[in-house]
C-alpha cells in the first residue's frame, strides 16, 4: 500500500520540526553548561557589565555553533576548550591569594600571556583536521569571549598578552604539523 503525497509530506515536516527540536534544546542545555562552567571567573574575578555580556556571549556562541552543527560546533568546542584555561586561570589564582592576582594583573599581561599559550596549543592541535572559516570563526569566537573573562582585569595589556600567547603557543603547533605532512 503506498502512502499517499500530502501524508508523506506531513511526516516530513513532523520528522524535520522534531529534529530541529532536539538540537535547538541540545544546544540550550551546552550553551547553559558552558556558562556555568565559565561561572566562577565572572564570580570571583570581576562582577562587571563588560564581564557579564562576554559570558553570554560565551553562552551563546557555544549554543549556536551547537544549533548550526558542522564545522561550527567542532571550532566552538575547540574554542571552548582553549578557552577555559585563560577564563578559569586568575579566579584560581585570586582564590588562593586575592593579593597575587591583583598583583599580576596590575603588573602586566603575564598571567593572560600564560593561559594563551595554552589555549593556543590546544586550539592548534583540535583545528589540525579543521579546516575553513565555520571552524575558525567558531572556535575564535569561542576562545575570545571565554578568556575575555579572565582577561577583563589586566585591561588592554591582558588582552595582548592574550593575543600573543595564542599566536606564541599556536604557532609552533602548526608549523610543525605543516613540516610533518
Amino acid at each position: 500500500m503506498a502512502v499517499s503525497e500530502p501524508i508523506q509530506t506531513g511526516l516530513k515536516l513532523a520528522a524535520r520540526r522534531a529534529y530541529e527540536r532536539g538540537r535547538f534544546q541540545g544546544a540550550l542545555w551546552r550553551g547553559a553548561a558552558a556558562a556555568i562552567l565559565a561561572m566562577p571567573s565572572f564570580a570571583v574575578c570581576n562582577q562587571t557589565p563588560w564581564a557579564g555580556v562576554c559570558l553570554a556571549g560565551f553562552a551563546i556562541v557555544v549554543a549556536a555553533g551547537r544549533f548550526r552543527g558542522l564545522g561550527y560546533e567542532e571550532g566552538t568546542r575547540a574554542g571552548a576548550l582553549a578557552g577555559i584555561l585563560p577564563c578559569l586561570l586568575p579566579a584560581v589564582v585570586r582564590a588562593f591569594d586575592p593579593d597575587l592576582c591583583v598583583l599580576l594583573s596590575s603588573r602586566g599581561p603575564w598571567l593572560c600571556a600564560a593561559g594563551g599559550v595554552a589555549a593556543g596549543v590546544i586550539l592548534a592541535r583540535r583545528g589540525r583536521a579543521a579546516h575553513g572559516l565555520p571552524f575558525w570563526s567558531g572556535a575564535l569566537a569561542a576562545l575570545g569571549f571565554a578568556a575575555a573573562l579572565g582577561c577583563i582585569p589586566a585591561g588592554a595589556l591582558g588582552f595582548a598578552g592574550l593575543a600573543a600567547g595564542v599566536l606564541a603557543g599556536g604557532a609552533p603547533v602548526l608549523v610543525s604539523q605543516r613540516a610533518a605532512t
